[in-house]
């Protein structure tokens, strides 16, 4: 197995789950969902356990679009900290964003999911892994972190000050503590749906096709979205939802239930949402393939194009192969020879100079060959089967998760609340007072610069109400 450099980590730190608007959208379908969700017909609900429902049911809606917005903080506003906290979002959040599959799987000497039995909480990861310095940084703790904030959210929904509103302040702040932990959970939810947040190849590097990340999560789903991309991944969420078995080969929520039985029979009520983690872990890791193809095939320009893109055409690539070009004797080897892909230089992880592929804009129109066509589909739409079924995968996740909690706890009425969470702080995926990962350790051990701590704007003493703060 190739080395995972610090570039490569750096790399993964500045790469996001899908983009500003794939976070948005999963979120709101998780929202839209939430009332078709099965849970609630075998729950047997009590006449004020349905009115209570109905409230969160109607609260949720209210916020909808919040809950898009505070499923981009970790990216749009914890990456970009203030005050001395530059350095926490970014070399502390970052390594919660994913899973290196490659590297944990080597470390457990397992070839499949089904041997490995992945470690549910931290506790059991930092006991087993003792021996692998920076263990959670290193690999990446996407799976603990989710589970961190379902905590976090369960905890809310326990506490919740008063299940009747009657304008008091107390209930309504509450409220929105509940509505804003949901939301942060919403995004690692998001990111584990993602293939390459699944490898410690994170942007398809080792294969040549450098780029494929931040152009799948990001310049497709946003030229997807001017064709309604919302309604389609909600209506695969609800069809997700109702099936026993997987659907266009996306697992249904009943499918992941059923494999986070098998490889977790004896998983506790609070390591559920880890469990589910690693299952879509696993089928995200399966799936790299499939989207490396849809990429070679439809999106990685050929030499021809590349001559013709101003953003291709100085790739050191590009002019080696036009020189070559160039010195062929005849037509038909310049169009044999012009229709050759320009990927990246294969390296190895950490190599700078790597440029990405050339690929063409989403928008471009391209034959079921690969082949431009002004009446072919474009490159978006060739994607977008795909990139619904893994928006709809973790729009169920998220629902899922919502809902569990809310039936375990109290069945909180939520009240309506005008308040809007705009900039929650920073919970550090070490701070024990926030149900995060400090155990014996303390922050400051996961974390040095030049040996010096970077969580010193972090105040240890929180209580868990107090985690969150606007």
């Amino acid at each position: 197995m190739k080395k995972l450099t610090f570039f490569a980590f750096i790399w993964a730190q500045i790469s996001f789950g899908w983009g500003e608007v794939g976070h948005h959208l999963i979120a709101r379908s998780a929202v839209e969902i939430l009332k078709s969700h099965p849970s609630w017909t075998t729950a047997h609900l009590s006449a004020l356990e349905q009115e209570s429902f109905q409230s969160f049911f109607r609260v949720f809606k209210s916020k909808q679009y919040q809950q898009g917005h505070l499923s981009n903080i970790p990216d749009t506003y914890w990456r970009n900290l203030e005050h001395g906290m530059e350095e926490v979002g970014t070399l502390l959040g970052s390594s919660s964003h994913y899973l290196d599959s490659e590297k944990l799987l080597n470390l457990m000497n397992a070839k499949s999911f089904s041997q490995s039995k992945l470690p549910l909480t931290y506790a059991q990861a930092k006991n087993r892994f003792s021996s692998v310095k920076n263990f959670f940084k290193n690999i990446g703790s996407l799976p603990w972190r989710a589970q961190q904030f379902t905590d976090l959210y369960g905890s809310a929904l326990t506490n919740h000050f008063s299940k009747v509103c009657n304008d008091d302040k107390n209930a309504e702040l509450s409220t929105r503590v509940i509505l804003t932990y949901a939301g942060l959970l919403s995004h690692y939810t998001g990111d584990v749906s993602m293939p390459y947040h699944s490898s410690v190849d994170h942007d398809a590097i080792a294969v040549g096709q450098k780029g494929i990340h931040s152009y799948f999560e990001q310049d497709l789903v946003a030229e997807l979205e001017i064709s309604n991309l919302f309604a389609k991944v909600t209506e695969k969420a609800h069809a997700l939802l109702n099936s026993p078995i997987p659907v266009d080969g996306t697992p249904s929520l009943e499918s992941l239930r059923q494999r986070s039985k098998e490889l977790y029979p004896t998983q506790l009520p609070n390591q559920e949402t880890t469990a589910l983690m690693m299952v879509v872990i696993e089928d995200s890791f399966s799936a790299i393939e499939k989207l490396r193809q849809l990429d070679y095939t439809y999106a990685i320009a050929n030499l021809e194009e590349a001559l013709k893109q101003p953003s291709c055409r100085n790739l050191i690539v590009v002019k080696e192969l036009k020189n070559q070009y160039e010195k062929l004797d005849t037509d038909d080897q310049r169009a044999i020879f012009g229709k050759v892909k320009i990927l990246s230089m294969p390296s190895d992880y950490h190599d700078k100079k790597t440029e990405s592929a050339c690929r063409r804009i989403p928008s471009e129109r391209v034959n079921e060959d690969g082949e431009l066509s002004s009446t072919g589909k474009t490159v978006a739409e060739w994607h977008e089967a795909f990139i619904v079924n893994r928006l709809a995968l973790s729009a169920i996740l998220t629902a899922e998760i919502w809902v569990k909690e809310w039936l375990r706890t109290q069945k909180p009425k939520l009240c309506s609340t005008y308040l809007y969470a705009h900039k929650p702080s920073f919970i550090s995926p070490t701070e024990s007072k926030c149900f995060g990962y400090a155990l014996k350790e303390a922050a400051k051990d996961l974390l040095m610069k030049n040996g010096k701590s970077a969580l010193t704007g972090l105040n240890s003493s929180r209580s868990s109400f107090e985690c969150l703060s606007f």
